[in-house]
């Protein structure tokens, strides 16, 4: 794939709604594992929150990577090409490659979905959106 040319714009939108999802993420927190698992409408706001913040961000990657000239052919990839662009650095695309692996889940695993992995990031994982969307506004301004 050849490099293209970034579309601030279209990262923008992402961005925003990004930020938006996690607003309402945050309502949420310190949601317990038996809410989750009683209050249907919780659980549903809180798993379609997360499907907002992780799409988005995905998004974004394969947008710079493809940008960069890559092609990555998975979601965690595109999170890997961030890293080899050093748009991320490697500490924190290390660990941010799992929202990659935690969107399959909620996608196709629905069934397998671990509450108490919900919660966890719930409640202490929220954080690590933010910080990913920091490094994308300052590799844009870069």
């Amino acid at each position: 794939m050849s490099p293209g040319r970034v579309q601030p714009e279209i990262i923008e939108r992402h961005l925003a709604a990004l930020r938006g999802a996690l607003r309402e993420l945050r309502r949420h927190q310190g949601a317990s594992v038996r809410s989750l698992r009683t209050d249907t409408s919780r659980r549903w706001a809180v798993e379609r929150g997360f499907l907002l913040c992780i799409q988005n961000a995905l998004d974004i990657a394969s947008h710079v990577a493809s940008t960069e000239g890559h092609d990555p052919p998975t979601y965690g990839d595109s999170i890997d090409s961030l890293v080899s662009s050093a748009v991320l650095p490697a500490d924190f695309g290390e660990r941010f490659r799992a929202v990659a692996g935690f969107r399959n889940i909620i996608v196709h695993g629905y069934l397998d979905l671990d509450l108490n992995r919900v919660a966890r990031f719930l409640g202490e994982d929220l954080k690590d959106f933010e910080i990913f969307a920091g490094h994308i506004e300052r590799w844009l301004e870069g």
